[in-house]
């Protein structure tokens, strides 16, 4: 079976990182076949690595006309004689939906709430909403990426909308504790994260804690974002806050970490506390969308955009016996293994991939 999958970008994000793990589990018949609508990016050399081919549009963020990606898509599905085109991310929506490429079309909604980073964005999302009626199949990853289909007007069905967890490759068992009080962020630089929230967060932690440090990572999230410098020194948090852009190394930094952290307003439900958790690592986050999902104690959940709340989970879990903390690691592996197993999300992408094609 030979799939194609769109996405808008190459960069850190949860769309991309599922890419990546189908294409390292197809069969040894298969082709997996990657276009992004963007340049290259973050993840490129990995998503270089996992599929058959990668192509790259050359779009910028700020066109509105995805012509040029389209005929690039009609290109591909000849050349390789694609059997299924499957999109993520809302402009690669639009643009799946419009490329009169005849081939079964399958979308995977990523977003719980309106996070469009432009008008733009937000318009790219409500046209590929009103144009899902052509798609084949869609999938949620998450009640919450389920329910807001209808905010935005989609004409496909939700009630035939099955939702698949982002899964990801779970360890044998829970990494050791490395004890310490590092705190690690992974998100792109983008408003629904809510870095002022975070860093808010961590000025009040620090003062309670003050051997805790913070170490952030995610495209734009590094030296060079003056807007960051400048609320890490107006927040007193010099030498306490590292901010190190987008990482390739994920699973190594999550091993060194005590937690992840998020503190966004918006989120379905992200991909890098999937891969904390199934290195056993707990996950204190807002209960933006469906993130509290992958915590497993009600300390560890908290309103959004709540600086206060955020500090005092995150004392909470400062203030637990090393016993304490292990049990909340294996709880944590143990929610990865049970309800987010890459190979589970796998076997039901297959599944919906044959019966596109032989329908």
């Amino acid at each position: 079976m030979r799939i194609l999958h769109v996405v808008n970008d190459a960069d850190t994000g949860g769309a991309q990182t599922l890419i990546e793990a189908l294409a390292q589990r197809r069969g040894p018949q298969d082709e997996v076949h990657i276009l992004v609508l963007l340049g290259r990016g973050g993840l490129s050399d990995r998503l270089e690595a996992a599929a058959t081919t990668v192509d790259y549009v050359g779009m910028s963020r700020k066109e509105v006309l995805p012509a040029r990606a389209s005929v690039h898509l009609l290109r591909l599905v000849r050349k390789h004689k694609i059997d299924v085109v499957h999109s993520h991310l809302h402009q690669s929506d639009l643009v799946n939906a419009i490329t009169p490429h005849g081939r079964p079309r399958i979308s995977t909604q990523h977003a719980g709430e309106d996070a469009s980073s432009s008008k733009v964005a937000h318009a790219a999302w409500k046209a590929a909403g009103k144009m899902s009626f052509r798609m084949d199949q869609m999938v949620a990853c998450s009640p919450s990426a389920r329910n807001i289909t209808a905010e935005f007007g989609y004409t496909f069905p939700p009630e035939k909308m099955p939702v698949i967890f982002n899964g990801t490759t779970v360890t044998q068992a829970p990494s050791p504790n490395p004890g310490g009080q590092l705190l690690l962020h992974l998100a792109r630089f983008a408003p629904p994260k809510d870095h002022r929230n975070l860093l808010e967060t961590m000025a009040r932690v620090h003062a309670q804690h003050p051997q805790a440090r913070l170490l952030c990572a995610g495209n734009g999230v590094d030296e060079a974002n003056t807007q960051l410098r400048t609320w890490r020194t107006e927040l007193g948090l010099d030498g306490v806050v590292e901010f190190a852009g987008t990482i390739t190394n994920v699973r190594e930094k999550l091993r060194q970490a005590a937690a992840l952290i998020f503190a966004s307003y918006n989120e379905a439900l992200p991909m890098a506390g999937l891969e904390a958790i199934s290195e056993g690592l707990p996950v204190i986050t807002t209960r933006a969308g469906d993130a509290a999902f992958m915590t497993v104690d009600e300390h560890l959940a908290v309103p959004p955009r709540d600086p206060d709340a955020l500090a005092a989970a995150v004392d909470w879990f400062l203030t637990r016996t090393p016993e304490q903390v292990d049990d909340l690691r294996q709880a944590s592996w143990e929610l990865s293994h049970r309800d987010f197993d890459i190979n589970r999300a796998t076997e039901r992408y297959m599944a919906i991939y044959r019966d596109l094609a032989h329908s």
